[in-house]
């Protein structure tokens, strides 16, 4: 079977739920997958029930609990080299063949931010290995992206309880 790449993008809820609900579909199968989540440090409900699924490997690789408008210049730097070496990672994972499926969360805001460099992902995309999936989440998905993805899928929000002062809840957001 040849692995195609899928893309889940937008500004709305649901692009890590919908990928980690392949996941899990997926390990239902029997199938390896690798997650590889990038700009996330909080503990949010779906990680305890992933660890929990033998066929699923997860890895973190971002470690500064601010958002990127609340870094300074140093904690920006740091940001940045963590995820040129979690991308790193994630290639070494692909070019491995040690899963089916490889979902890199929060990986394409890290593009538009040119955490990563273009040409290098598209080396990626294109090299990867012929039955590997690839996953990728995150908001503003960039044009020659969408070019390249067999499958593109944009949340889009119409309304969110957030605009009216709700935060995020325990088992449903996070």
């Amino acid at each position: 079977m040849e692995g195609l790449i899928q893309l889940y993008t937008g500004d709305g809820k649901g692009k890590t739920t919908a990928a980690f609900g392949l996941a899990i579909r997926a390990a239902g199968r029997d199938f390896k997958v690798a997650i590889v989540q990038f700009l996330k440090t909080d503990m949010t409900g779906e990680l305890f029930s992933i660890k929990e699924i033998p066929n699923i490997h997860f890895q973190r690789v971002n470690t500064n609990q601010k958002f990127t408008w609340e870094m300074n210049d140093e904690e920006l730097a740091a940001l940045d080299l963590e995820t040129k070496e979690g991308f790193k990672t994630a290639v070494r994972i692909a070019q491995s063949n040690q899963c089916d499926i490889l979902i890199l969360d929060e990986f394409i805001h890290c593009i538009v931010k040119g955490y990563v460099a273009k040409e290098d992902v598209i080396r990626f995309l294109k090299n990867k290995p012929l039955g590997l999936e690839i996953v990728m989440t995150g908001r503003n998905a960039p044009d020659w992206l969408i070019d390249i993805a067999d499958l593109v899928t944009e949340m889009k929000c119409i309304k969110h309880p957030m605009e009216q002062g709700v935060p995020a809840r325990v088992g449903i957001e996070s």
